[in-house]
């Protein structure tokens, strides 16, 4: 299959394109580490794929709406809360 169709085809299942839903993956992961653990973020960007802090950061911060010291704060230790638009 080539990558055009396979683009075209992930796009008509989940309605995002497959850097989107990988984005959108590795913030998901960053939340839960965020929320349940006191891990910096210096080591959760790595754990949630992405390349630095600097990065995870900025891209974080973009998808969530606030950076992520701040989620940490709002959500940190709470059971069950998820964001809905990550």
């Amino acid at each position: 299959m080539s990558e055009r169709t396979f683009s075209r085809r992930f796009r008509e299942q989940t309605g995002t394109t497959p850097p989107q839903w990988l984005l959108r993956a590795r913030v998901r992961r960053a939340q839960y580490l965020l929320e349940n653990s006191d891990h910096p973020v210096e080591r959760i960007a790595p754990q949630a794929g992405f390349g630095s802090a600097t990065a995870f950061r900025e891209r974080f911060s973009r998808a969530v709406g606030t950076g992520p010291q701040a989620y940490r704060s709002a959500f940190h230790g709470r059971q069950g809360v998820r964001t809905a638009g990550a």
